[in-house]
Formats: structure tokens, sequence, C-alpha cells
């Protein structure tokens, strides 16, 4: 076996390696930034929930308000009733 051989021996399953892991090193990547354009769609859509939730119990909150409202007029106006 001359030196040729024995180079091409040893180089070309070390080359292979070297390929397979940088291959590897890029879908790791891409996976990783597969589950941050998830992690963010996620986020947005928890987000957008929260904001609906929020306005929601800001909306429901002026509605007690004026029940509260009407009860109070209603009390005041059996109130003057009895009186008379």
């Amino acid at each position: 076996m001359n030196d040729a051989q024995l180079y091409f021996a040893i180089g070309v399953p070390v080359f292979a390696i070297i390929i397979n892991m940088l291959v590897g090193m890029f879908q790791i990547n891409s996976l990783n930034g597969r589950f941050t354009s998830l992690e963010g769609n996620i986020n947005a859509r928890f987000t957008g929930i929260e904001n609906r939730f929020t306005s929601l119990e800001a909306r429901f909150d002026t509605l007690t308000g004026k029940v509260i409202e009407i009860d109070n007029r209603l009390t005041r106006v059996e109130a003057i009733l009895e009186r008379h």
C-alpha cells in the first residue's frame, strides 16, 4: 500500500464523518428555528386570548356597574312611592 492509498483510506471516512456532523448541526439549527417560531405563535395566541379576556372582563364590569346603578334608581323610586 502506498502513501496515497493510505491517505485516501483514512481521509474519505474522516471527511464523511465531518460532513455528517455539519449536516447534523444544520438540521439542529433548523429545528431550533422551527421551535422558536412555534413558541412565538403560541405566545401570540395566548396573548390574544388574554387580551380578549381582559376586554371581556372590562365589559362585564361596566355591565355590572350599570345594573347596580339601575338597582339604586329603583330603590329610590320605591322609597318615594312608599312615602306617598
